[in-house]
């Protein structure tokens, strides 16, 4: 069987595409030498210093240094899927096929269906943590719970309501709360919303009147609906930072499930958002149980009497917010 580091690296060079919010959130990575993410919050003053005269003596000052730090159990991915006999000949069925390639083909199977295992795993893997920013920064904590297994991770951001109408002065009211972000030390780099919002604010006035008819361009517009097929620029005013739409979809029950649920409108700080592993500890990567700080293992097992392969990813990934104040909130009724 393959050594996990060679699976480990095969399983990162799988051609995924990763997505919007984790590209925007993954600047702040940190690797737990333990199985618990330590998340250390800070708080600045925006105090001043104080003046005086040449030769004045210094004046002291006492600078209160808010920092609090919390371990917290970060969330487990762990998931296998079993190579079989069945799978491995499924492609290999027709007689005069296997007559003209024999063995060499059957082995083609085998690594064809490595790779497309490997690549199906990590998509797995990259839409849950996709769905994991999307609850940080939508809800202001992570919730997950299949019926059989549960997780939370709580941040302590409170939302908003807002009503949104034609005559609401929504750009007013979001550079208000632009302005109590910077009050506190944040800047939003944009202002997120989803699909029915969008609507909703092409039909309201202000925004009509406030939005910069000149961020109109057909080639800043045509790189972003090409690149991000389910993130769209919608446009910029003065005063507050580009304003994009997600509307990104994943599968679930067979069914289609918005990464964000609701309609929200989001002003978020990147650098106020952070993602993290906690180590691994595992005896199939280490026979000694040595914590190991990686983002992702993969390794194989025999099972069933050695008529089968087990193919095991384990990640133990934490989204989190730094600071609430780096996050605002707005559930939205539009009316």
């Amino acid at each position: 069987m393959a050594d996990w580091i060679f699976l480990t690296r095969l399983y990162k060079e799988a051609p995924v595409d990763s997505y919007w919010l984790t590209k925007q959130f993954s600047k702040n990575v940190d690797y737990s030498p333990i199985p618990k993410v330590k998340i250390v919050s800070e708080t600045s003053s925006l105090t001043v210093a104080s003046l005086g005269k040449v030769y004045d003596p210094p004046k002291p000052v006492k600078i209160g240094v808010n920092v609090s730090e919390m371990l917290v159990d970060p969330a487990q991915i762990f998931e296998y899927d079993n190579i079989t006999e069945e799978d491995i000949f499924a492609r290999n069925y027709n007689p005069a096929v296997l007559a003209i390639k024999g063995k060499q083909d059957v082995v083609s199977s085998k690594d064809y269906l490595y790779a497309k295992k490997t690549k199906e795993l990590k998509g797995r893997v990259l839409r849950r943590i996709e769905l994991m920013f999307a609850q940080t920064i939508s809800e202001g904590k992570i919730t997950y719970n299949d019926g059989e297994r549960a997780f939370e991770a709580d941040f302590g951001v409170t939302a908003a309501d807002y009503t949104l109408s034609s005559s609401t002065k929504v750009v007013s009211d979001l550079r208000d709360l632009v302005k109590e972000m910077k009050s506190m030390g944040f800047s939003p780099a944009f202002v997120l919303i989803t699909p029915n919002v969008e609507r909703a604010l092409w039909d309201n006035t202000q925004f009509t009147k406030a939005i910069d008819k000149d961020s109109f361009n057909v080639a800043q517009m045509r790189y972003d609906t090409l690149k991000e097929p389910f993130v769209d620029f919608i446009a910029t005013a003065k005063g507050l930072p580009p304003i994009y739409s997600y509307s990104a979809e994943y599968t679930e029950g067979g069914s289609s499930k918005s990464y964000i649920e609701g309609d929200k409108i989001i002003l978020v700080d990147p650098k106020g958002i952070g993602l993290a592993y906690g180590a691994i500890v595992n005896t199939n990567l280490d026979k000694n149980m040595n914590p190991i700080q990686i983002d992702v293992a993969v390794w194989e097992e025999e099972v069933n009497h050695g008529t089968q392969l087990a193919m095991f990813v384990l990640s133990r990934p934490l989204t989190y917010i730094i600071n609430a104040n780096a996050v605002k909130i707005l559930n939205v009724t539009i009316s």
